[in-house]
């Protein structure tokens, strides 16, 4: 689950253009984690972004009601001859 997030936009960003991301953990702090990230077109820096996650079991999004109808969506997609 995203606890926060903040992203830099240095440069507009071309459509249908090859770029690259590129990602770095700063922290793993078991239930907590923090990564960083770039997007690049070459050597140029597009954006930046900083942000912290937090692990959320599975089991705790199937006690919702959305939860449980997004397990159900997928079990039907999966077992589809």
């Amino acid at each position: 689950m995203t606890a926060e997030l903040t992203v830099r936009f240095r440069r507009p960003v071309h459509i249908n253009r090859e770029l690259r991301i590129s990602a770095r953990l700063l922290e793993d702090g078991g239930r907590r984690f923090d990564v960083v990230a770039e997007l690049r077109d070459d050597d140029e820096l597009l954006a930046s972004a900083q942000g912290t996650w937090a692990h959320v079991p599975f089991e705790h999004f199937l006690k919702t009601p959305e939860g449980r109808a997004a397990r159900d969506a997928w079990r039907e997609r999966l077992t589809r001859d």
